[in-house]
């Protein structure tokens, strides 16, 4: 039976690949580009991350420096 997912889950692990990456993505422009983000953001960023790397998705991040 294949697994079905719930995007509207509290839980990481019931969401879609899609849905997590399409999170992934929109935490990841919150914490490095705008000064408006907390510690619940970025714990949902790693465990988000968590998940996908569960899945077998790596996950590249690029360093950017601003002077």
């Amino acid at each position: 039976m294949p697994k079905t997912t719930n995007d509207n889950s509290k839980y990481f692990r019931e969401w879609s690949t899609k849905k997590l990456k399409e999170e992934a993505i929109s935490y990841d422009e919150i914490i490095h580009n705008s000064r408006c983000h907390g510690t619940k953001d970025i714990s949902n960023w790693m465990g988000i991350c968590l998940e996908l790397e569960k899945r077998g998705i790596e996950i590249h991040t690029n360093i950017k420096f601003k002077r």
